[in-house]
């Protein structure tokens, strides 16, 4: 039994009783006899299901916001934009579909036919409740196969909503299918036949378990495991504008974004305007219940993250860092907190999960590309720089998945997503991602 609690209030919300064994497994098998039509089904039909999908998830964004921001604490207002993006991948997917699965010819006798493989299980955080489901999930099902998903326990409501959506919408039973299950309980669902993918957005420990289990049955898994994204603003940067939208990345969802600015990179003359510029945005933070619309920043979704918060910014401070502002829990909340930390500062090598602006100065550029690679993590960098070309070049040689310049980084259904090192390896998004765990068939002739 799993009971889930509003983080804003700790006011009870449901309880959910997790599967057994025996029902999980007929579970599995339901979602085998499904497939068994749905690989089958025309284009026409999907792309008719999704519009209707797309149609639910706006007509209902509403709901679906106050349950997210009621579940794990994001403002309303964050949360009816996340809502809007999974309609947003539904439609850009249903548009595109067609030509996806349209063969790839290499010469003229040989071209590549994309076929569905089974089910793809995907074990999702709560930062994203919705967006995380659809963003594995829904492409995979356009291209012919089925969706499990195992949702984080305080987001179980999430899950729920999801699989009534697709039901809703017209989409046979068991396309996509909620399981209400331990992390025990992974093991049986990768390991039965049916599954031929995995897909993991977490914490790098959780991948690595996870990835485990998908080499032992050998099941393709695609791991998007959150990062320590870098920020660099050059000299010629248009400051104001880089800083505002640093700031508002790193703030959204009380600072809880695998790939908001976690290490901000700042030129050293500048440093007293930065820390400036960002104590007055603090200042203006609303902290407060999700669900009123001026409330800025929510509450920390679970409350046993706040005391490994405070810790890991005392760790900051006892290595060098200097606080500017915050650092201390204020529950539900944990301060918006400003630092200016040593380059060296081990913190820098740690994903910080919450509301806390690292500043990182820089006398010139001789070492700043190796002070950016100097992690283990690899999802994005955001690049300021009025010189585009330099930027350009710079992006090369970031070790990263994924590069803006002179914008936030930000996935966008459009555009294949993912990490390199301990952020993870694989696909989502774009073409490429929808082709992820589909069978590319060599066919010559």
């Amino acid at each position: 039994m799993y009971v889930t609690i509003n983080p804003y209030n700790q006011d009870k919300l449901k309880e959910y009783s997790y599967l057994s064994n025996t029902e999980l497994e007929q579970k599995l098998d339901a979602v085998a006899k499904t497939y068994a039509d749905w690989k089958n089904e025309s284009i026409e039909t999907k792309i008719k299901l999704g519009k209707t999908l797309s149609d639910l998830l706006f007509s209902e964004k509403v709901e679906l916001a106050t349950l997210i921001s009621s579940e794990m604490g994001k403002p309303i207002k964050q949360t009816i934009a996340e809502v809007e993006k999974c309609a947003d991948l539904v439609d850009y997917i249903t548009q595109n579909v067609n030509n996806f699965l349209s063969p790839s010819f290499l010469d003229t006798t040989t071209y590549i036919n994309y076929t569905s493989t089974g089910a793809v299980f995907g074990i999702m955080p709560w930062n994203f409740p919705l967006w995380q489901i659809f963003r594995y999930a829904f492409p995979t099902i356009m291209g012919g196969n089925v969706a499990l998903l195992k949702h984080a326990p305080n987001t179980f409501g999430c899950g729920k909503a999801v699989e009534e959506l697709f039901i809703k919408a017209g989409f046979p039973s068991n396309v996509f299918t909620n399981l209400i299950i331990d992390i025990s309980q992974t093991e049986q669902v990768i390991s039965t036949p049916i599954v031929q993918g995995v897909c993991v957005t977490g914490s790098a420990k959780a991948g690595s378990s996870v990835a485990s289990l998908a080499g032992k049955y050998l099941k393709k898994s695609v791991l998007e495991l959150g990062g320590t994204d870098a920020c660099v603003l050059f000299k010629d940067a248009d400051f104001e504008t880089a800083l505002t939208a640093t700031f508002n990345s790193r703030m959204t969802n009380a600072g809880q974004v695998c790939i908001a600015p976690k290490r901000i990179f700042v030129p050293k003359n500048k440093i007293t305007e930065v820390i400036t510029f960002f104590k007055s945005k603090i200042d203006e933070l609303i902290l407060g219940n999700p669900l009123d619309p001026k409330t800025t920043m929510g509450p920390i979704s679970k409350s046993q993250f706040l005391p490994v918060l405070e810790k890991q910014v005392k760790k900051a401070i006892e290595l060098g860092a200097t606080l500017i502002a915050g650092g201390k829990i204020k529950t539900p909340f944990f301060e918006p907190t400003l630092l200016l930390v040593n380059n060296d500062n081990t913190i820098l090598k740690e994903e910080i999960f919450g509301p806390v602006l690292c500043i990182i100065s820089y006398d010139d550029e001789t070492n700043l590309l190796s002070e950016i690679n100097n992690t283990d993590y690899g999802l994005g960098t955001a690049i300021w720089s009025a010189n585009l070309e330099k930027a350009k070049e710079w992006a090369t040689q970031i070790e990263v998945g994924f590069v803006t310049i002179n914008k936030i980084v930000r996935s966008d259904v459009r555009y294949p997503f993912g990490g390199v090192k301990k952020s993870g390896y694989g696909k989502e998004l774009g073409e490429a991602g929808f082709k992820t765990f589909l069978n590319e068939k060599v066919i010559n002739f």
